[in-house]
């Protein structure tokens, strides 16, 4: 099967028309059990050389290094308001044992996309863990996995609780080679609910007035239908907001200026956004109880993001200005080597925004769940993958580039033109086959680009580049790839997306040729080079910015250091900013048959063709983690580097495609601000309605009233012959 194709049919999405649902409501006021059944649906069992995979339609993998990969899928469970996940039961149903004897292949290697050629002695290490997990679970009898199914996660989708739980179908023998199969599985979920009378039920009664999540609700839990009932609010609203405020900007008071003076909140202002700047010093953020700053934000936004409707948060400074959390994934691995990009394999620091974007609890139940001081460890703090708002950053404190930056953005959305569905794409060699002796395979970065541009990008034009220099080219004929062929191609081009996959240094970008050989036919560390692809000195301009997701290390690095930072320069650096979005890893990318790979196909495909159309960036950023997540998982502490190592440099409402705005003034929509513009207006003021569409078309001086100021503005304007009417 072509490799597109599988990727194609695995990564389905949606519930299997198999499934079956039953859903015990509760009665209990304080604690009960939800119990629904799930129904595995059609697979298919093919041969791989080696040993066989097996392929189930709308399942993943689960994914243990060095042990059988094995269909997996987690169900999404919708609870009761306020609920908390107590235990977690998976009985398979219907068991059978399948004809013959089978050797299931195992889970391949996680591979670092190491830096450069550094990191060598790591891989070693992590192949030694390989094969001590291939031995032991290989030489033995015992079923694999042992249970069928586990609590992947739980928390919130705003208002909604939810449990996340696993499903495996398949239970394997390794060494006799038995395989069983369950056709099905009842999933119980005990849960316990606030005290009623609380404050805390006061709460969860408020909170379902919000209905910002109800549509990926709908979508996501399986048993939607029936627990929606739930999460209907009843009696009058008490202590509703006089205002939303659906996009929030969190910056510093030495910014603010620098936001003001962009077009950016004009432009938002016309696309329908009531937008709020909160400063760091504002009582808001700096009376909130935290350790530190970003504990401070974090609960700011935890407390007021239901009450305000916030959506899309923006930061605006720098890491150091708008601190990013640190995680430590490694839960063995505290040290912290910020700064220094080198300091990796030794320091296990990973900087993310996406503490910011999960609300569901206070860090001592999620982020730092076992009270350590440590973030993030996998296995032992309890993240919410489940985005309540959807986070972007303009990672610079640099006054004139956070203006240059945000006017950029808006001349992007502003634009609807053909060229935004044409990419440019560049894949370099990861690692040769039999690398240094290792009996590893072949990790091509343009697989996956192919991948993508057959399964996402029909009818796009696509300009692709792959390794065809040294003694070890791609199999995938495209143009050579060099810095003067990819450079000169995005400088002169115009391209909406740009995905790269290679290895990365915070400063660029580097193919890995094979240079030499010592005679013995086989790929090794010294008879490498590393050309640069691209680089902060690559000759790029930003005439056509493009939205670029790389599969490379430290490209998102965010504090200063020795070399340089390329990915915040991309976005944000006059005449080299030829980015309008940039996502890749703050630290090191994983890579392997998933991984940094399937993040970047999946990003591209929920910013193409989401469940329910083309994405917002953010949206597609943070949606597509969570699928990977759920359902291409490594029993690995790498997956949560991945996850947390990859963050939006940019808006996070941005629209790819572009959008066609609302100028205020132009309260007829006609495109242009003119006397028929009055006459509208005072069309409306003399009948009182209707209102000019959108409302803040008519608010010509942005007071959040149509009255006669608007009027006299406007005739104002029309006098002068400008500015035009901006909200700011």
């Amino acid at each position: 099967m072509h490799e597109s194709k599988h990727l194609r049919h695995s990564l389905a999405i949606g519930i299997i028309s198999a499934l079956s649902l039953s859903a015990l409501v509760p009665t209990s006021a304080a604690s009960d059990i939800l119990t629904i059944g799930v129904s595995a649906g059609p697979y298919q069992i093919v041969n791989k050389g080696a040993g066989q995979t097996i392929e189930m339609e709308g399942f993943g993998y689960l994914m243990d290094p060095g042990k059988p990969m094995l269909p997996s899928r987690s169900f999404l469970i919708a609870l009761p308001p306020g609920a908390r996940v107590q235990s977690v039961e998976v009985k398979g149903t219907g068991s059978e044992r399948l004809p013959g004897t089978y050797r299931i292949m195992a889970t391949p290697l996680t591979r670092p996309m190491t830096d450069l050629g550094q990191g060598e002695e790591f891989i070693d290490r992590l192949q030694r863990q390989w094969e001590e997990n291939n031995q032991a679970t290989y030489s033995s009898d015992q079923a694999y996995p042992r249970e069928r199914g586990e609590l992947r996660g739980s928390g919130t989708l705003r208002k909604y609780s939810y449990a996340s739980v696993s499903f495996y179908p398949f239970s394997y023998h390794p060494r006799s080679g038995r395989l069983i199969y369950y056709p099905a599985a009842q999933i119980s979920v005990g849960y316990e609910l606030p005290t009623p009378g609380t404050e805390e039920a006061r709460k969860v009664e408020e909170v379902n007035w919000d209905s910002l999540a109800d549509e990926r609700a709908s979508r996501l839990f399986v048993n939607y239908e029936k627990m929606n009932q739930l999460y209907q609010p009843t009696g009058p609203r008490s202590g509703a907001p006089s205002q939303t405020h659906d996009y929030v900007i969190i910056t510093t008071s030495a910014l603010q200026s620098s936001i003001i003076a962009s077009n950016f909140l004009s432009w938002k202002s016309s696309l329908g956004y009531n937008v709020r700047i909160v400063l760091t010093t504002d009582t808001q953020i700096a009376g909130q109880a935290g350790a530190d700053l970003a504990e401070k934000i974090r609960n700011f936004l935890r407390y007021n993001y239901i009450p305000w409707g916030m959506e899309y948060v923006l930061l605006v400074g720098d890491h150091a200005t708008i601190p990013m959390r640190y995680c430590y994934p490694d839960s063995t691995n505290h040290v912290n080597g910020a700064g220094d990009p080198s300091s990796w394999p030794w320091s296990g620091d990973v900087p993310t925004d996406y503490y910011y974007a999960d609300l569901s609890g206070p860090d001592v139940t999620t982020w730092d769940s076992d009270g350590d001081g440590f973030c993030g460890e996998y296995r032992q703090d309890s993240p919410d993958f489940l985005a309540d708002v959807y986070v972007g950053r303009i990672p610079t404190s640099i006054g004139a580039r956070v203006t240059y930056t945000l006017n950029k953005l808006v001349t992007f959305e502003q634009d609807t033109s053909e060229w935004k569905q044409q990419v440019l794409h560049a894949g370099a060699i990861a690692y040769f086959e039999n690398e240094d002796y290792s009996g590893r395979d072949l990790i091509d970065g343009a697989t996956i680009l192919d991948s993508i541009e057959t399964d996402i990008m029909g009818g796009w034009v696509i300009s692709h580049y792959s390794e065809q220099g040294g003694l070890g080219t791609s199999n995938y004929d495209w143009s050579p790839l060099t810095e003067a062929s990819f450079i000169g191609d995005w400088r002169d081009g115009q391209y909406g997306i740009v995905n790269w996959s290679a290895h990365g240094w915070s400063n660029r970008v580097a193919r890995k040729v094979w240079a030499w050989d010592d005679g013995d036919g086989v790929p090794e560390s010294n008879e490498m080079s590393w050309p640069d692809m691209i680089s902060i000195y690559s000759d790029l301009d930003d005439d056509h910015p493009s939205i670029v997701y790389a599969i490379s290390c430290m490209v998102g690095y965010p504090e200063p250091n020795a070399w340089g930072n390329m990915g915040i320069d991309l976005l944000t650096k006059p005449s080299y900013g030829a980015s309008v979005g940039v996502l890749s890893g703050t630290r090191v990318v994983w890579v392997s048959k998933g991984g940094g790979e399937l993040m970047g196909y999946e990003f591209n495909r929920f910013m193409i063709d989401g469940p329910t159309g083309p994405e917002r960036v953010g949206n597609a950023l943070y949606d597509s983690e969570f699928f990977c997540n759920q359902n291409y998982t490594w029993n690995h502490y790498s997956e949560y580097w991945n996850i947390f190592g990859y963050n939006l440099y940019g808006d996070p409402s941005l629209v790819r495609e572009g959008v066609s705005g609302f100028t205020c003034g132009d309260c007829n929509n006609d495109g242009t601000i003119d006397l028929g513009d009055v006459l509208h207006l005072t069309a409306y003021l003399y009948k009182n309605g209707p209102a000019p569409d959108p409302y803040k078309a008519g608010d010509c001086n942005c007071d959040d009233t149509i009255d006669l100021g608007d009027l006299l503005y406007l005739v104002a304007y029309l006098y002068k012959g400008g500015p035009a009417p901006g909200c700011s």
